[in-house]
């Protein structure tokens, strides 16, 4: 069962496929995050985020990895 949700990070409509990833993989599964990435998105979100905001937290650890990871401002568009 597909789940439509919204990401917290930037508040765009997205679907979360984890809980039927025996199926078919979530697109989620394919980006690749570093310990620090994981450490950082369970510290700020308690859900899912979209595949465009995990690849943009991991690039901007990887660009400035002493800075905090500033979310944009939600567009709440559905």
């Amino acid at each position: 069962m597909d789940t439509n949700s919204l990401c917290p990070r930037c508040g765009g409509a997205f679907v979360c496929e984890a809980e039927t990833a025996l199926q078919a993989p979530c697109a989620c599964f394919a980006v690749q995050l570093s310990d620090a990435a994981r450490a950082l998105l369970r510290e700020r979100y308690t859900t899912c985020l979209c595949v465009a905001c995990l690849r943009a937290v991991q690039a901007a650890l990887e660009a400035t990895p002493d800075q905090a990871v500033t979310p944009p401002t939600p567009s709440r568009m559905a």
